[in-house]
């Protein structure tokens, strides 16, 4: 039996696909100072689109539907977006057609990236986001091949993977391994039934957590029990940034993306069975071990 194709998905949707006008793109930044941009280019969708239309050179010549992917692990591709291009655009166009343009700037210009000096020396296409293959959008993995260096190609021809469900961010990687940005916290939480594993967990265990502000290095230790325990605690954080923090709501006032820069970690986790009080005493030893009282974010 053939393997399911991405050229056989499109053809459902587009039966007179022509795979000379296609492009398919794998974006990989980890490792090339791109810190935390492959994470932000899969859930910011503005910054997906101003970035997929930024080329150092004319590299969707002759490409009429552009098919942009985020990396995973062993040669894997996500799907993210199908764009229409209309060729090429001046910068001060690509300005006014990108509302993603001045975070992308400020990105650059923030952490440094010395591959991309001067953006109004750049190629930028203006790409139309299209319907094709919407249904798949950040639920496709596609297997790009052993030429994984090339990160734009032609070939459809590629085998589908995976499909996850729907709202799917990643698998629960165990307790001890969980450190997820503010953004996959935020689609954790909005999207409990395509990441059922991180809802069983969380929602089934009490446990000590720590904030880290990669902004300014600063950390914030809490604790959660009692109720859906973890999942309860960080549904507040995914929804407001600060679940009410004092020294967070600060931040809030300064930077209305404040916690943009927010990781999640577990530093601990008990079953419901054990009382609230164990799980404080917990929480106030690592507030000392970390002294995040006296150089961190936290108050009490």
């Amino acid at each position: 039996m053939s393997k399911l194709t991405l050229k056989d998905l499109i053809s459902l949707e587009e039966p007179a696909v022509e795979q000379k006008s296609f492009r398919v793109v794998r974006h990989i930044m980890k490792g090339h100072g791109w810190e935390g941009f492959d994470d932000m280019i899969r859930f910011d969708d503005e910054l997906l689109n101003i970035f997929a239309g930024n080329m150092v050179s004319d590299r969707y010549k002759g490409a009429e539907i552009i098919l942009t992917c985020v990396a995973l692990p062993r040669s894997k591709a996500l799907f993210r977006a199908a764009f229409r291009n209309h060729g090429i655009i001046s910068f001060k166009e690509a300005r006014k057609h990108y509302s993603g343009y001045d975070r992308y700037n400020h990105y650059l210009r923030s952490n440094n990236i010395h591959t991309v000096k001067d953006l109004s020396k750049q190629i930028f296409y203006k790409l139309e986001r299209i319907p094709l293959l919407e249904e798949f959008r950040n639920r496709l993995v596609i297997d790009w091949g052993k030429n994984s260096q090339t990160y734009i190609q032609k070939r459809l021809d590629k085998p589908v993977s995976e499909i996850y469900p729907q709202g799917f961010v990643s698998f629960f990687p165990g307790w001890d391994r969980v450190k997820i940005s503010y953004r996959e916290l935020k689609e954790i939480i909005d999207n409990p039934d395509g990441n059922k594993d991180w809802f069983q967990y969380l929602s089934s265990h009490s446990g000590v957590y720590v904030i880290l502000d990669e902004k300014s290095g600063k950390q914030y230790v809490g604790s959660a029990y009692g109720g859906e325990g973890l999942w309860t605690r960080w549904s507040g954080y995914a929804r407001t940034g600060h679940n009410g923090n004092k020294a967070l709501k600060a931040l809030a006032s300064k930077d209305p993306n404040f916690a943009d820069k927010f990781t999640f970690s577990l530093h601990h986790v008990f079953p419901k069975t054990v009382s609230k009080n164990e799980v404080i005493e917990f929480e106030s030893m690592l507030k000392l071990k970390l002294g995040s009282r006296a150089f961190g974010l936290n108050e009490n």
